[in-house]
């Protein structure tokens, strides 16, 4: 009897040991902040609901690296907004750190296990887009990147989501700018916006932002801190009240020197900017 307790009690150590050594160097469940870019984008294959960017039954107008609120989504029908994937958060907390390596993803064919365009919902169409929000926006209304915009090619069944397309939205997040890789229209048409289906969107994406320069980003932060001159865009949440200063927001957190030194009206700007965002905290950039 007493034999066999041993046995038992050495078998669970061996069995406990075998699964410390099996995740050694690998963080905890749902624990992203220790793991590499590289692995960040391998995990956005486990994304299986609506997100930011990614979302047929809301658009979200916050800033995913501190938005936890469901305030920081407009247009829900009667549910509850959707959870933002903490890998995908992470992501976007990493900012200029992270966007050389998304923007490489962007042709990423690994699939999600989010599939759209299923019941309960019923569309009038379900087409593959060619939206885009353009660093210099300074384009005319009949730009062929603004508005609802529809490349002629459609899908009958449903479309699973894949990497590249969820990089295109986390890439519009980091640079504020909207990249909506899934959205409704109003009259009903599911629009898919994908760098894999539409080689343009990946291009422009390339255009706009380099190889991911983090000083570009800086400089069209600091431009967007007026929010000056914004033509129509499918959605026209960026400089609205509803939404505390976007492009500060993200100077503070990705550039924090630069944020301290501005100067100015800019100046003027972060001081009412943090009147109006006391209530949020900034995390720190791994």
């Amino acid at each position: 009897m007493r034999s066999t307790v041993v046995l038992r009690f050495g078998t669970c150590i061996i069995v406990l040991l075998a699964a410390c050594i099996h995740s050694y160097g690998r963080p905890a469940v749902n624990d992203y902040s220790h793991e590499t870019v590289a692995q960040l984008i391998d995990d956005l294959t486990q994304i299986e609901s609506e997100s930011p960017g990614i979302s047929i039954s809301a658009i979200y107008v916050g800033f995913v690296a501190e938005d936890t609120s469901a305030s920081a989504w407009v247009g829900t029908r009667g549910v509850a907004p959707p959870e933002v994937p903490p890998q995908m958060r992470e992501l976007v907390r990493r900012g200029p750190l992270a966007l050389p390596e998304l923007i490489k993803h962007l042709d990423d064919k690994r699939p999600t296990k989010l599939e759209v365009g299923g019941s309960p919902y019923v569309f009038s169409g379900k087409v593959f887009g060619y939206e885009y929000d353009p660093r210099v926006r300074d384009w005319k209304p009949e730009d062929i990147r603004s508005g609802f915009r529809w490349t002629g090619m459609s899908f009958r069944d449903t479309y699973r989501l894949k990497v590249g397309d969820v990089c295109f939205a986390v890439i519009g997040q980091i640079v504020n700018r909207h990249l909506s890789a899934v959205r409704l229209q109003p009259t009903g048409f599911l629009v898919v916006n994908s760098p894999i289906q539409v080689p343009d969107l990946l291009d422009m994406v390339k255009s706009d932002w380099g190889s991911g320069d983090a000083e570009i980003v800086k400089t069209s932060l600091l431009a967007d801190i007026n929010c000056t001159s914004h033509p129509p865009r499918i959605d026209d949440a960026s400089c609205t009240r509803t939404v505390v200063n976007p492009a500060l927001r993200r100077l503070k957190l990705y550039f924090p020197d630069t944020y301290m030194a501005l100067a100015g009206s800019d100046q003027q700007r972060k001081r009412e900017f943090e009147r109006q965002d006391s209530g949020h905290s900034s995390p720190s950039i791994h």
